[in-house]
């Protein structure tokens, strides 16, 4: 019950700094400039759903910035077949927590997955061959291992909080410095006036983790085209709207739902490293992985806020499945 009102809270408190921003930027419509850059704050935990297993909890702060047309790095990464005139930079810094699914557990026989701690950073550029099509391209480096130092502070964090402690951070995956490459194509798909299909495939290469995967999305309500929609986080633009006049493509608010495909090769975060044996508990993959997500977004031309519930499939052989809740405001300046 505490957690089910921590959750209220929190979602409510995210929901009234949103609208406030809105009704206060709206009200100053005089303040026309360039919403160039944007500032992401995202958080996931699964404690929302009274539990404490597998992806446990991360965060993510993230930086994006339009890109001048008249810039070099433009001229040079822009979509050769593009008219959208559009390219976005990002970049991320965060953490991932992954446990068994009983904490209190001593004995690493009994784990039915790795401790594992994900620290990282992380480029990522999009272009636009059209307005509803994007192609988004990552590279991510970080840290997995005691090195990241993840195990340390969820001890310290649990500690702090009078947190029942986990107990098996000594069996986490071995250090290992990683980096992974991705590729997405993304496209929309109008089936109504108020109802679009969003594809998204994408492949992954690295001593990370190794994947392809196909997602397809269904949202209900209003919303932009892809080059400037909060859905792929390319709301940041150079256009500069008319003093006095509010942007007519400003807001957008629908429900989504989606379903993502996953064939996973490797997976250091439940395998181990690629190159040795030295983790002193891995456990085998599955190679499918579902993971259903469903939501509601509302943005502007200056503020966007989502929330996202997350089903992952098995991926374990012999765990379960998992859920957890993702949280997300933005601002853009």
């Amino acid at each position: 019950m505490l957690r089910a009102f921590v959750l209220f809270v929190t979602i409510e408190m995210l929901l009234q700094v949103t609208f406030s921003s809105y009704a206060q930027e709206r009200a100053r419509v005089s303040r026309s400039h360039r919403m160039d850059r944007e500032l992401q704050l995202s958080y996931d935990n699964d404690v929302y759903f009274l539990t404490d297993r597998y992806y446990s909890s991360g965060a993510n702060i993230a930086y994006s910035r339009f890109i001048q047309p008249d810039s070099k790095f433009y001229r040079r990464f822009r979509s050769k077949r593009s008219d959208a005139l559009k390219v976005i930079t990002r970049f991320h810094y965060g953490h991932r927590i992954y446990t068994p699914n009983e904490i209190k557990e001593r004995d690493v026989d009994n784990f039915d997955r790795p401790y594992a701690g994900w620290h990282y950073l992380k480029f990522q550029m999009l272009n636009f061959p059209a307005r509803n099509t994007a192609n988004r391209y990552t590279v991510e480096f970080g840290l997995v291992g005691n090195r990241s130092g993840i195990g340390n502070f969820q001890e310290w964090w649990h500690n702090s909080f009078n947190i029942e402690q986990p107990r098996g951070w000594q069996f986490q995956i071995s250090s290992e410095p990683v980096i992974n490459l991705g590729y997405d194509r993304i496209k929309n798909w109008r089936l109504a006036k108020k109802i679009k299909l969003m594809t998204s495939s994408g492949v992954q290469l690295g001593n990370g983790q190794n994947k392809v995967d196909q997602e397809v999305m269904l949202r209900v309500g209003k919303f932009n085209d892809l080059i400037n929609s909060s859905i792929i986080n390319s709301r940041v633009s150079g256009q500069m709207p008319k003093r006095g006049v509010y942007p007519k493509d400003g807001e957008e608010g629908f429900v989504f739902c989606g379903i993502n495909a996953s064939y996973v090769l490797s997976d250091i975060f439940i395998e181990g490293s690629l190159f040795n044996n030295e983790s002193p508990h891995t456990e085998d993959i599955h190679n499918l992985v579902f993971i259903r997500r469903w939501g509601f977004m509302y943005s502007n031309y200056y503020v966007t806020f989502f929330f996202t519930f997350y089903r992952v499939g098995r991926e374990v052989v012999g765990g379960r499945s998992h859920r957890f809740l993702n949280l997300n405001l933005a601002f853009r300046f």
